[in-house]
């Protein structure tokens, strides 16, 4: 089997190279997964230390959103790990999104993880994606009976693809973030809940707040509120731009009664 890896690796080195999006050298004694980003470049893309309300963009302990901002949004907060500015960013989400580089998924996923993990101070975010980690250390916390009752479960939700969409592009983004994240913190991913029942345009390409929210209006549904009601959620997404999508997810996961729902995408733009 070793041998049928190796010899794939060195057929795909040799007809499609992959250099890193940063330092573009080609690291051909990595994995594919570590080469779109090197280890090093990766190590240092700097994680936003300070976050901001989702709606009015000014500070705001952890991200949650502002009381007075409550009112313009179903999101009880955003985290977002880094900056879209950031060339290496900007680059390897166009090349995940747009040009299907699944791997990339990788790099990104390290650093939502190091955004939250590096954090100096601990908040409501951390609070609801540590639920199984004990907040010293990435050990395995153990909950009394009575904390379990008191403590809602967590968990995550890719942004669905319509399926048209998913069979063009032939993977979900959100979901392959999803993964690592559910990885690291051993939370659930819950998955085929929450669909996306228009097949909307990209709200990339739409220019207008208007017309970007005539586009998502809708678009979601819930599908069991059972697997919903009571919990956290933590929408995960690579991009927010507007806030749009986010907040029609959040708005579906609301009516279905979930507790608190929070965002967490690699970058704002």
């Amino acid at each position: 089997m070793k041998f049928y890896i190796q010899l794939r690796n060195f057929i795909l080195d040799t007809l499609f190279p992959i250099k890193c999006l940063s330092c573009n050298v080609e690291f051909e004694n990595l994995e594919p997964v570590q080469r779109w980003i090197c280890p090093q470049c990766l190590e240092e893309i700097k994680i936003r230390r300070q976050q901001v309300c989702p709606v009015c963009e000014q500070f705001s302990d952890g991200g949650r959103t502002h009381h007075r901002c409550t009112e313009k949004t179903h999101l009880d907060g955003l985290w977002v790990a880094t900056e879209y500015k950031y060339d290496i960013i900007s680059s390897a989400i166009r090349k995940f999104k747009f040009n299907f580089v699944r791997d990339i998924s990788f790099p990104l996923s390290n650093v939502m993880i190091k955004s939250i993990l590096e954090v100096e101070e601990y908040g409501d975010f951390q609070d609801i994606i540590l639920t199984e980690l004990s907040q010293d250390s990435n050990e395995e916390k153990i909950y009394t009976d009575e904390e379990k009752n008191i403590k809602a479960e967590t968990v995550l939700i890719p942004v669905p693809l319509h399926k048209k969409r998913y069979n063009w592009r032939g993977f979900n983004q959100s979901f392959l973030l999803s993964e690592y994240i559910s990885d690291k913190f051993d939370l659930k991913i819950t998955s085929g809940v929450l669909i996306r029942n228009k097949n909307t345009k990209p709200q990339s390409k739409l220019k207008s707040v208007s017309k970007r929210e005539k586009n998502i209006k809708g678009a979601f549904s819930c599908l069991d509120k059972n697997k919903i009601k009571g919990k956290n959620m933590i929408i995960i997404d690579d991009v927010c731009t507007s806030l749009l999508t986010l907040d029609e997810c959040a708005k579906t996961l609301k009516k279905a009664k979930a507790k608190n729902v929070w965002g967490l995408v690699v970058a704002r733009r």
